[in-house]
């Protein structure tokens, strides 16, 4: 068979997040796959970019910030339709919003998905209450979009879903199946769990759909030190909300990152998402989650014995969360068990399966 000819296409470059450094692993799954993306701020992103060639869409030169790029969603998918990709055997997207829109292929277009666009399918949690005129002018064309985004799942010819939530949400919304493929961590420089730090730890892009507010009130209660990592369009507002024992670090370094995970007395997880890397990466480095229990972290921070590896609170308050705080001591999750756990979501793991799953699949059904 002849060397297939791949494209990996991002929805953007301009953030330090999680979608960011699992497309870092497909790029080394397939080393030989151009790679493209809507729009590429190496200030922004992750560092590695910076070794590998990224062609960006002409839009892209506009787009600098993640608010740009929200703001510019609708546009944004109508240009992706006349990106040319029919040179490539292969295109494997990793797309949550604008990558899946592509429409000029004539070979197999294979999406990682990590969930139907939330800009459209939860529109008010992702942008908030409307109040700007973009804002209530986005609201009102949702519906329009909505059918836009049915149609360019259509044109995708195999899904492979980051978690089984998101497999379900697939199906719900888009009518159609799904391979599951957990994301990897991507573990730093490995530190020893020793005798944990005076402080709580909180890893999040500061937006109004990451609940990171429901922390900063309870920790305005409870007068422990927090320290929260991540920058976001909301952190001035967290920062006038939180009393002196919250302190905010803003974008921090991998080692600095790993230094923080390794030292904390638990990682708290506010939001409700299909997945949910913080709560995996915290494991890595022996160190106990406190997270909102509901959705993906129910099926990612539970052991083949059906073991919690984290500590659940059940309702989306301050008090809540301040209950399970108070039940750490008690939940016996030793730091090896967390290690040996987190070991499942490895790169090489991530990267294994997807390159099997895309080339069986293009064996099956390709020329």
């Amino acid at each position: 068979m002849a060397k297939l000819k791949i494209a990996l296409v991002q929805d953007q470059l301009l953030t330090q997040a999680g979608s960011e450094r699992v497309f870092l692993q497909m790029c080394e799954a397939f080393p030989d796959a151009d790679i493209f993306t809507l729009c590429y701020n190496p200030k922004g992103t992750w560092p590695e970019f910076s070794g590998l060639t990224i062609r960006q869409h002409p839009l892209g030169r506009f787009i600098k910030s993640h608010k740009l790029f929200k703001l510019a969603f609708p546009l944004s998918t109508y240009l992706m339709q006349f990106w040319n990709f029919n040179q490539y055997d292969i295109v494997l997207t990793s797309s949550a919003t604008t990558a899946k829109y592509i429409r000029r292929f004539t070979g197999k277009h294979f999406c990682y998905c990590y969930f139907p666009t939330r800009a459209l399918w939860n529109a008010q949690a992702y942008f908030g209450v409307p109040t700007s005129f973009v804002q209530k002018t986005l609201a009102a064309t949702v519906k329009l979009l909505q059918k836009r985004d049915l149609a360019a799942a259509r044109r995708v010819d195999h899904f492979i879903a980051i978690s089984a939530i998101t497999k379900k949400a697939i199906k719900d919304i888009y009518g159609r199946d799904s391979e599951v493929i957990w994301s990897p961590i991507v573990l730093r420089k490995q530190n020893v769990k020793g005798l944990s730090g005076d402080y709580f730890l909180l890893v999040s892009r500061l937006e109004v759909w990451k609940n990171v507010d429901l922390a900063i009130n309870a920790f305005n209660i409870s007068g422990e030190k927090l320290i929260v990592v991540g920058v976001g369009p909301e952190g001035s507002r967290l920062k006038s909300l939180a009393r002196e024992n919250i302190e905010f670090r803003g974008s921090v370094s991998d080692l600095e990152l790993a230094s923080l995970y390794s030292g904390a007395r638990a990682v708290i997880f506010t939001p409700e998402l299909e997945y949910g890397l913080v709560p995996i990466e915290a494991a890595a480095y022996g160190t106990i989650s406190v997270a909102f229990g509901v959705g993906g972290v129910l099926e990612t921070m539970v052991d083949e014995a059906n073991r919690d590896m984290a500590v659940f609170f059940e309702e989306p308050t301050a008090d809540s969360l301040l209950n399970a705080i108070g039940r750490i001591d008690e939940c016996n999750i030793k730091a090896d068990d967390l290690i040996l756990h987190a070991s499942k979501f490895s790169p090489d793991i991530f990267r294994a399966k997807l390159r099997q799953y895309v080339t069986s699949k293009w064996e099956s059904n390709g020329e």
